[in-house]
């Protein structure tokens, strides 16, 4: 192959990673958004919160990426991975559960380790990361994580297993192919959005050439054991990405992106096509340091932020509140704050009887869970705008 011939594949290659609305990405079935009524349910009446760990003290090594659902049959269930250092090759991703009537959430279990990954996926696995745990109506657990072949993150593949039986067994694994060449470079963090096809809307991003939001357009196929598969990019390569989304309609959802800018301040888009399109992203004025954020919708269509309320550090966590689609917000809360420690990758779930749950990476010991009510965060409030 001649310098020419190499020349214009590798130009292509990089016009199909850089350009955000390439056919293959973006096809999909057509299908709206599923929002879930927010309810406001105020037990105990008036303000409520309380605190906990789900895993234990870390005697060695680290914990990180945690996410939360709420489980079909009541009770709730997390996962984060842990391990000696992040992107170590002894990192396993934890389960674990609570019922609606345990004090304690269960003994953590390893889901995903790099030798089952690798039995599962037919394919060597360096490392692994990032899960992301959900449930579906029908009460599937589904859990998307992410291996390392080669390199760091941007070496890094999908994948995907799911329990019928509330996380006591788990099928085996498999690879997410989310594109025609290398299949490679993709992340998930963000919490996925029900659609009206039964699937889901499933933010994930690309670190290749640029940072890239994207959304997986995860369904079951016949008998549930199939899994159809599309993605789609929100916003050309720059520096947002690790979207999370806020849907106020069938229609209508607000993305917030975590930013590597020099700006170092949260981005916002819009879509009013549930998800096939979205609006140039906006830079707000909320600081970012270079760290995940999430937001959900409270009952009176406020949107509720958690976020690092810096441009620099991840040593305090905060909760902010916006009543015009996440342009303008009012600081709520501080959740934590400490000098020199970290508090981060914050994810929020609404459970059924209204109250919001919060985890989220504590100093990189323990995996923390906040849950409260509306009540609090509006008690909360103090009117300072930025």
């Amino acid at each position: 192959m001649n310098r020419f011939s190499v020349f214009i594949l590798v130009l292509a290659t990089v016009g199909l990673y850089a350009w955000p609305a390439y056919h293959w990405f973006s096809t999909r079935e057509p299908a709206s958004f599923v929002t879930v009524p927010a309810i406001d349910v105020n037990r105990p009446d008036g303000p409520f919160i309380h605190r906990e760990f789900i895993s234990p003290a870390a005697k060695r090594g680290m914990v990180h990426v945690s996410s939360i659902c709420e489980l079909r049959q009541g009770g709730l269930a997390a996962a984060w991975y842990g391990g000696s250092r992040e992107g170590g090759r002894d990192v396993s991703i934890f389960f674990s559960t609570k019922g609606p009537d345990e004090a304690r959430w269960s003994r953590p279990q390893v889901v995903v380790d790099r030798a089952s990954a690798c039995r599962d996926l037919s394919r060597y696995v360096k490392k692994v990361g990032n899960p992301v745990l959900f449930s579906d109506a029908g009460g599937r657990l589904w859990l998307i994580y992410v291996t390392i072949t080669v390199g760091g993150w941007s070496g890094s593949s999908l994948n995907m297993t799911w329990s019928d039986d509330g996380g006591e067994t788990w099928s085996r694994s498999r690879r997410l192919t989310l594109s025609p060449f290398f299949n490679i470079s993709e992340l998930v963090r963000g919490r996925p959005v029900p659609m009206s096809n039964g699937g889901f809307a499933v933010p994930i991003y690309h670190e290749c050439l640029g940072y890239f939001p994207e959304i997986l357009w995860l369904r079951s196929g016949e008998g549930g054991t199939e899994v159809c598969l599309k993605k789609s990019r929100m916003a050309a390569g720059g520096s947002f990405f690790q979207p999370s989304m806020v849907t106020f309609g069938p229609s209508h959802a607000v993305a917030l992106y975590r930013s590597r800018g020099p700006a170092r301040v949260i981005g916002r888009a819009i879509t009013g096509d549930a998800g096939a399109t979205w609006s140039r992203p906006e830079i707000l004025s909320l600081p970012n340091p270079d760290s995940a954020v999430d937001a959900l919708l409270l009952s009176d269509q406020r949107m509720l932020l958690a976020f690092n309320d810096s441009p620099a550090v991840r040593e305090n966590l905060g909760l902010a509140v916006s009543r015009d689609l996440g342009r303008h917000w009012t600081r709520a809360a501080t959740i934590e704050s400490a000098p020199e420690a970290e508090f981060s990758y914050p994810y929020m779930i609404r459970t059924r009887d209204g109250r919001i749950h919060l985890v989220y990476t504590w100093d990189r010991k323990r995996i923390a869970h906040v849950v409260f009510n509306e009540a609090w965060v509006n008690a909360q409030v103090k009117g300072e705008t930025w």
